[in-house]
């Protein structure tokens, strides 16, 4: 392939499509809408980090501040729990708007999280939220596909492709000047985005600046990627079409099909074929396994029965009150124990559905590649459903640490008598809820959050070659005339 007629035409098509005025308006309108977005999100971000840190402040000043209590007292007090978005949700914030950033945590009982944005502005966050991704992921594709459509047959309709091969431009040269041109151009909409956004996240100081960069970094070849199927594709269109208009109406209907069709039908087809229980039907059912477990408050649950009688056999007594520990301690740790290893259980069992969905979603990506650059985009931004999941599992090893220490605590300090009626009571010194670590949300890794979800990753590599292969073919059948 002579390279100098290659270059030629990526050149021209370029320059051309910088020359027209409505295209660069069109760009820089783009370029300010995505601005505009990565600052309101930005100042929505910063006022929810300092909302976070206050919450935080006067969560843990309470706790510390309580009085001498008995520490079963404390553990069903509880304790909340926040999480901090990313800084880069600034540019995707993926289902951060869908899922709850606040969990109580108390003994006993595993709370969900709440507090979600969706469920406290309305219906109109549900149909999406506005953000610089949303633009880059739906809109341009739109401007990229208005843009090429008529870079070929337009070219045909007016017998300029004949004299390019008769000064000898072959159909491949033809083909990928096009296609290369576009996509260069496609390229003005996303290349002055992505530093604004690490500039702007770097000024957030809730991860390091390295996390940041990564991330930028390997947000940038996946969209450059997801532009290149864009370009392809409307130059492909416009090669084997007709007209203008056959061409323009195709692309629009390819759009459609790719960016909020196939999308919205996956989704429901995802949610129907691994459908999960109401949140009523999930904690009704996990009750009732922890009750047939055995019930830590009921005395005479046949599972703690036989606890008790084989503590009064190994330290010979007759009665609880004459253990050298207290009793009723150590039955709610057991029944901690028993609660928590039933309620994983059971959230594993709802996480593999949801894993399911989104695995099913992901495959789909192979054949809409608008769903494998979505998904894509929200791992490595770190506002994906994996996200969601590793802040649920650290409020729960919290939670579960802070009422063990509790019930060790009531074990250790806490006499088997009941104090009389005007005697002291059963509490312990104050200081204790002083000792307990406050809770400390660390951010899943990029590295993480791709191994558990590199299908994505995958399937854009797949339409990067199936790109290559589909103009190969198409420039053997490329008419001229």
């Amino acid at each position: 392939m002579p390279m100098s007629n290659l270059r030629r035409i990526v050149r021209k098509t370029r320059q051309d499509l910088i020359k027209g005025k409505q295209n660069l308006l069109i760009t820089v309108i783009v370029l300010l809408f995505c601005m505009m977005s990565i600052g309101v999100r930005f100042m929505q971000y910063t006022d929810n980090v300092s909302q976070i840190k206050e919450y935080r402040s006067e969560v843990r000043e309470h706790w510390e501040d309580r009085p001498d209590k008995h520490p079963h007292r404390m553990a069903h007090y509880g304790y909340l729990v926040f999480r901090t978005a990313h800084p880069l949700s600034l540019f995707d914030n993926g289902l951060d708007d869908y899922l709850g950033n606040v969990i109580f945590l108390e003994a006993h009982k595993q709370n969900t999280a709440n507090l979600s944005e969706a469920g406290s502005s309305g219906a109109l966050v549900r149909f999406g939220a506005f953000s610089s991704a949303f633009i880059l992921q739906s809109i341009v594709p739109l401007i990229i596909l208005f843009l090429g459509f008529g870079l070929i047959v337009q070219e045909r309709e007016n017998t300029t492709l004949k004299i390019l091969s008769i000064q000898g431009a072959s159909n491949r040269d033809i083909l990928w000047g096009k296609i290369l041109g576009l996509w260069q151009f496609s390229l003005f909409f996303l290349l002055p985005v992505l530093p604004v956004v690490l500039f702007t996240a770097a000024f957030s100081e809730t991860v390091l600046l390295n996390d940041i960069v990564l991330r930028i970094l390997s947000l940038l070849p996946a969209y450059m990627i997801y532009y290149f199927f864009i370009s392809t594709l409307a130059v492909v269109i416009s090669s084997v079409s007709r007209t203008s208009a056959t061409a323009l109406v195709s692309l629009i209907g390819c759009w459609l099909l790719l960016v909020i069709f196939l999308p919205k039908g996956i989704q429901f087809a995802a949610q129907n074929l691994y459908s999960t229980p109401s949140r009523i039907a999930f904690e009704t059912q996990l009750e009732k396994d922890i009750l047939k477990a055995g019930d830590s408050h009921n005395p005479d649950d046949p599972h703690f029965k036989k606890i008790k009688d084989s503590l009064l056999l190994h330290y010979g007594v007759t009665n609880t009150n004459e253990l050298p520990f207290n009793y009723s301690g150590f039955v709610m740790k057991e029944g901690e124990k028993i609660s928590s290893q039933i309620y994983i259980s059971h959230q594993k069992r709802l996480q593999e559905q949801y894993h399911q969905q989104q695995k099913f979603s992901e495959l789909f990506g192979f054949i809409d590649p608008s769903l494998a650059i979505r998904h894509f985009s929200m791992a490595a931004t770190g506002t994906d459903f994996f996200s969601y999941i590793q802040f649920q599992k650290q409020a729960e090893e919290y939670r579960y640490k802070m009422a063990q220490r509790l019930n060790d605590l009531q074990i250790q300090y806490i006499s088997n008598i009941k104090p009389e009626k005007g005697g002291p009571p059963a509490v312990i010194d104050g200081k204790n809820w002083k000792e307990f670590p406050d809770f400390e949300y660390e951010y899943t890794s990029l590295t993480e959050s791709m191994k558990n979800q590199w299908i994505s990753a995958a399937a854009l590599l797949f339409w990067l070659a199936a790109c290559v292969f589909i103009i190969e073919i198409s420039s053997r059948n490329l008419k001229l005339i």
